[in-house]
């Protein structure tokens, strides 16, 4: 009876050992192969990291998702708190680091941050910038508006609005930041044009609401009789509109980017035009580039997108 049980326990274990050799030796099954593929094209992570933490980018950054969803990329999105080349520089590290697949920046200090960069790029880790550039540094290309451009347009557009004569108030933000030192350049070479308009001051901020506000209300108290006020960058429209409603001002304002509160102030008739720049199809362009990159394709080196004048919003 034993040799019978032995003769049957050995029997179940040379056609366990043949059915799992044979199983191995077989092909997977092609719908199984596609599922693999899909599974390592998900594992691409893309890092997108702003100047700084503002809701300016919501539109980048909800534009960027769904498309990255679509090519099955994963995206982190990550800023300083407040505009600090320093803490951009860290958190530009951290992900060279971790060796994410691709990097978006928008580099706060050019100067700062182009020696990371070019490590990225060492690393086998493609860069892009995009809204601010660092045109010294390896990075692939460059996404956003054309910062002399839109200079010129916010030039163009005051000096309409004001007949093209009279004393301009601007507020800037950080003097780093390339993108808002090329609008500078197109603004002044705009007025320029015009022998009757003239720049009086420019107040730059340390990229805060706060000190913006504070810049505003001091360049008003000190030109009382300015005509048109330029703001360069996302923060000094929504100060604006505060120092106007709070001074009851009736001046001419003409500043940058299309956030809610801004556009409010265009339609409640403290900010004359706002100009945007068409933020939202830059998460496409940035996902789209580094997927290329990524899958060694070659890619166009400044991709821009204009700016458009809102001087009217329906009540």
């Amino acid at each position: 009876m034993k040799k019978w049980i032995f003769a049957i326990i050995a029997l179940s274990v040379l056609i366990s050992i043949f059915i799992l050799f044979t199983s191995i030796e077989q092909p997977l099954p092609q719908e199984d192969l596609v599922i693999d593929m899909e599974e390592k094209s998900s594992d691409y992570t893309f890092a997108i990291i702003y100047p700084v933490a503002h809701p300016f980018f919501e539109k980048v950054t909800k534009t960027a998702r769904e498309h990255a969803a679509d090519l099955g990329v994963n995206i982190v999105i990550d800023a300083p708190k407040v505009a600090s080349a320093e803490d951009q520089a860290m958190i530009l590290q951290k992900y060279i680091d971790q060796q994410v697949d691709g990097i978006a920046i928008g580099p706060t200090d050019p100067e700062t941050i182009t020696p990371i960069i070019n490590e990225a790029i060492d690393e086998g880790i493609p860069v892009v910038c995009f809204d601010t550039d660092a045109p010294n540094s390896n990075r692939y290309a460059y996404i956003g508006t054309d910062n002399y451009l839109a200079g010129l347009h916010l030039g163009e557009t005051v000096a309409k609005h004001l007949d093209y004569r009279g004393d301009i108030l601007v507020s800037s933000g950080l003097p780093t930041m390339e993108n808002l030192r090329l609008r500078i350049e197109g603004l002044k070479a705009a007025v320029e044009q015009y022998p009757q308009l003239e720049i009086e001051e420019i107040a730059h901020s340390n990229g805060t609401h706060p000190d913006t506000l504070a810049n505003i209300e001091k360049l008003v108290e000190n030109h009382p009789e300015f005509e048109g006020f330029v703001g360069i960058d996302s923060l000094a429209g929504p100060a604006a509109i505060t120092v106007w409603k709070a001074h009851g001002l009736n001046k001419t304002a003409v500043t940058f980017d299309d956030l809610p509160v801004t556009l409010e102030g265009v339609k409640n008739g403290q900010i004359t035009s706002a100009i945007s720049q068409n933020q939202s199809k830059w998460g496409e362009l940035l996902v789209n580039r580094l997927f290329e990159l990524i899958n060694e394709e070659i890619v166009k080196e400044k991709e821009y997108t204009d700016t458009i004048e809102i001087d009217s919003i329906s009540k």
